[in-house]
């Protein structure tokens, strides 16, 4: 079946593939790399607007390398998975302006794991090496009917299949299909390039095993939104180690410096649901006054707030406080 599904597929891929922006030829390296790191957990619609804004800003590795934290995190703001753009940094400035041209070299880079350096690897330097991702874990349980959790055993089909010197063509071809036909729900068989030899086009639903969703925990804090009388809110960044490190966001207590000028008055509660985990925020206000002792807390004016990296929490908490974002 491995040579049979090559050749079944990657005619298809040819003719049916996206135009992506990414995908323009010759392939430049840096742009696959930062179209995998957007394209984890997001979708292409979502990621295709961040991907044009992000390589206008930083057009080039050494572009990305220069500038500071701040920058990339304000262009990834409403993306999420903020630890990606933390990464992404801290890999440009690592790897002394080129990436690497081999998997094993890649792993080496903050933020690469196994599939990313993977597809960096083949769709940029045309490395025999395989990849797995969720579309191909879903693709590769229904073609050869994997029970149970599939995603190691996909591994390995993955490696057996890759038709030498074009493993690149094919990890697309494997991605493409599993977003565009192959899909979770509904999958569109009919339309299939391999169904001929699909061990599971009778029960697509049974493969991969339905996994059990952890319960999400419930993360709570309180938050203050200080206003300044000219319209400045006090904004600090989140410590690097918490939810959403590195942002900016409305402190949580009063910082030192700042005196706050008559009655706090509360705004309710700020929800919103993430991958795994709630968030809870309940809100103050107060208007108040002073100079921050630290660096890591600014008054910022409403339209100072778009060259921060804020997430959409922060935003909606903001909103919520009468602030423009």
């Amino acid at each position: 079946m491995n040579s049979t599904l090559a050749d079944r597929l990657l005619p298809w891929f040819a003719t049916a593939r996206r135009d992506l922006p990414w995908r323009k030829e010759p392939r430049d390296p840096y742009r696959v790399w930062v179209s995998e790191v957007m394209l984890q957990q997001t979708r292409v619609e979502v990621v295709v607007p961040y991907y044009r804004r992000f390589l206008r800003r930083f057009p080039t590795l050494r572009a990305l390398a220069a500038a500071p934290l701040d920058d990339v995190l304000a262009l990834w703001s409403g993306l999420g998975y903020y630890a990606r753009a933390r990464n992404l940094h801290r890999a440009a400035r690592a790897c002394g302006g080129a990436l690497p041209s081999t998997s094993a070299e890649l792993r080496a880079l903050p933020g690469f794991g196994p599939y990313t350096a993977a597809a960096v690897a083949s769709l940029a330097f045309g490395e025999d090496v395989a990849l797995v991702d969720g579309n191909v874990t879903r693709v590769l349980a229904r073609a050869f009917a994997i029970p149970g959790d599939a995603k190691a055993m996909a591994w390995k089909i993955a490696r057996d299949l890759l038709p030498a010197g074009r493993a690149g063509q094919f990890n697309e071809a494997l991605m493409e299909l599993g977003a565009m036909i192959c899909t979770p729900r509904a999958p569109d068989c009919p339309h299939c390039p391999i169904r001929p030899i699909c061990r599971g086009k009778d029960d697509p639903a049974s493969f991969p095993a339905a996994r059990k969703r952890p319960v999400r925990p419930l993360l709570e804090w309180r938050a203050l939104a200080l206003t300044r009388g000219d319209g400045a809110v006090l904004l600090a960044r989140r410590p690097a180690e918490a939810l959403f490190g590195g942002l900016w966001d409305l402190p949580v207590e009063r910082p030192e410096g700042i005196r706050i000028l008559g009655r706090v008055s509360s705004l309710g509660v700020v929800e919103q649901t993430l991958t795994h985990r709630e968030v809870r925020v309940t809100l103050q206000t107060a208007r108040a006054s002073g100079t921050p002792k630290s660096p890591d807390v600014r008054w910022v004016v409403p339209g100072g707030i778009v060259a921060l990296g804020v997430s959409s929490l922060a935003r909606k908490s903001l909103r919520r406080a009468g602030v423009s974002t």
